[in-house]
């Protein structure tokens, strides 16, 4: 009789130091996505022999987006932190290669060069950038506003300032698609930039 109580003591004790364990394993969420912004997929056009040499940046992205989670907007003061979506590189730069390789797809350019440079580089013009908003928003469109200037790399002097403020509609409501959607918009930019450069 003794011995049989204390087997069931035994199996409680068991149970309980494994129901954490069970827990914890039934709970686990799912893997962490990556994404990426991508470039057009246009074939590059052919580029002068008298095309300048173009640096890119300084690009700056405001600090709430400045995380590896992608960030979405439910309204116009709250955002949301996409836990499992991730970006696969800091965003700064993702945008910064991307517009880069759109620009050199334009064939408006010999070369580019990414800020800093030196004197060395031998840049004629310079493209900075500034996002003041880039992600999906609260009616499920994806929105680029930007601030971006030609400036003649010599003299200093502006060739052309404007202000980028597009929205783009995903295909659906995936973070996936939203990121296709950021492409796009990013695509528009460049192009539009690149129609200033002499």
């Amino acid at each position: 009789m003794m011995e049989q109580v204390m087997k069931m003591q035994f199996r409680k004790y068991a149970l309980l130091l494994l129901a954490p364990i069970l827990v914890a394993c039934s709970s686990q969420s799912a893997p962490d996505r990556y994404y990426l912004l991508s470039s057009q997929n246009q074939s590059a056009a052919i580029v002068s022999t008298t095309a300048p040499v173009v640096g890119i940046g300084p690009v700056t992205i405001p600090s709430h987006l400045d995380r590896s989670v992608i960030v979405t907007r439910s309204s116009a003061n709250r955002l949301e932190v996409n836990t499992g979506h991730r970006w696969a590189e800091p965003l700064e730069e993702n945008v910064n290669r991307v517009l880069m390789d759109n620009l050199d797809r334009a064939g408006k350019v010999s070369r580019l060069e990414t800020f800093p440079w030196t004197s060395r580089d031998g840049v004629d013009f310079q493209i900075v950038v500034d996002i003041d908003r880039f992600e999906r928003q609260a009616d499920g469109n994806a929105v680029l506003v930007a601030r971006w200037k030609l400036v003649d790399f010599q003299s200093g002097a502006i060739i052309h300032s404007a202000k980028y403020s597009k929205n783009s509609k995903p295909v659906d409501s995936t973070i996936e698609n939203t990121v296709v959607a950021m492409s796009t918009l990013l695509s528009d930019m460049s192009s539009e930039i690149a129609g200033y450069i002499p």
